[in-house]
């Protein structure tokens, strides 16, 4: 029976390198003329990879044929000093250097670039890096930079602060980063706890260490639900004033919880499910339209709140008083003043102020003589 050749065996074979056709040529020639014509095709060349010497006996006629036998393929940033096009003779030396990318960290301090340097020693004398005698240094002097590139961290002997269960305490450390200088000062973490810096940044100089403890805790409780308030306009009322028509009543849930703890102190509260277990009783509250009585200009509280404010009846200095008459809060709600003086009107403050006099007297201001102003 005959067999169909498949098109694939039929087609011709991918041609070799040249430097194997060369080879091949040589050995024939050797076969033919002996060793005689072997050395004179051949010819001697070192192949120097990023310092490491290699002596090939080869029969390749460039550069590139060289650095082919010897798996080398170079890329852009990568040395050479010799064209790649170029012819070799015997006795050639093609010399290589890779570009590799390093980073060095000193004292905290990151910078990149690509060097072309055989050892981290290199490296190091290259950015006028000296390490102290007891420095951190990641990788020894003599170590070799390989060509995908490599991080190098120096931590020279600092100061630092370390905060942790409330307790602060200073140390000297040539840890490299934050876990390892927390290691050095006895303070061991979980993963929950929070680190400031974060646990893998470098450690600076006077840098300080924070470590919050963090519990989480999982539980049920019952609680108390606002009632929903409903609100009716009044026309016997001032604007900015209320009146509670009828209380309402809390209800009651059943919420299961994720409490966030740091430190000991609660810091969120995540409510996970929520179950109803007394309904809350509706808030009626009425809220005032009506305009409060004007107040002649020039009144004696206008003279009051040109001494006190400037004049300003909507000020917030952010010293703890407020509005033209500059009431503290407390008193402001001690005589039943709606949110904050600033917030209301010019009438509305004078208003609360006519109830604070007729209670506490004009010593309340100290700038009641102005009044008579």
């Amino acid at each position: 029976m005959r067999h169909t050749r498949h098109p694939e065996e039929l087609s011709p074979r991918p041609r070799k390198k040249r430097a194997i056709l060369a080879l091949n040529i040589a050995v024939l020639m050797v076969l033919v003329g002996g060793t005689a014509a072997y050395g004179a095709l051949s010819k001697t060349v070192t192949v120097l990879l990023d310092g490491r010497s290699d002596t090939v006996r080869t029969f390749s006629g460039s550069v590139t044929d060289v650095l082919e036998s010897k798996d080398v393929e170079l890329r852009p940033d990568d040395k050479l000093n010799m064209a790649k096009s170029g012819d070799v003779t015997d006795g050639d030396t093609i010399k290589v250097d890779f570009a590799k990318p390093v980073t060095v960290a000193v004292d905290g301090s990151a910078r990149e670039g690509t060097v072309h340097d055989n050892t981290v020693g290199d490296v190091l004398d290259r950015y006028d890096v000296k390490p102290a005698e007891d420095a951190y240094v990641s990788v020894s002097r003599s170590a070799r930079i390989p060509r995908s590139g490599l991080e190098i961290v120096v931590s020279n002997p600092k100061e630092l602060t370390v905060k942790a269960d409330g307790d602060t305490k200073k140390i000297t450390s040539a840890a490299p980063r934050v876990e390892d200088a927390l290691k050095e000062a006895d303070v061991s973490l979980d993963k929950d706890d929070e680190v400031e810096p974060g646990r893998g940044a470098l450690v600076s100089e006077g840098d300080k260490l924070k470590v919050t403890r963090i519990e989480m805790i999982d539980k049920t409780e019952t609680v108390d639900v606002d009632p929903p308030v409903e609100y009716k306009p009044d026309a016997d009322l001032e604007k900015g004033t209320t009146k509670v028509l009828e209380a309402g009543k809390p209800g009651k849930a059943r919420e299961a919880v994720l409490i966030t703890k740091a430190d000991g102190k609660q810091r969120s509260r995540l409510v996970l499910t929520s179950e109803e277990l007394e309904k809350p009783v509706k808030k009626v509250v009425a809220r005032g339209t009506a305009e409060a009585p004007s107040v002649a200009s020039n009144s004696v509280w206008d003279k009051i709140a040109q001494c006190e404010s400037g004049g300003n009846w909507h000020i917030n200095t952010g010293n703890g008083y407020y509005g033209g008459l500059q009431f503290s809060a407390a008193t402001w709600h001690s005589v039943g003043g709606p949110g904050l003086p600033h917030q209301n009107s010019r009438e509305t403050q004078i208003k609360y102020a006519k109830i604070l006099q007729q209670r506490s007297g004009w010593g309340q201001w100290g700038c009641a003589h102005a009044r008579f102003n």
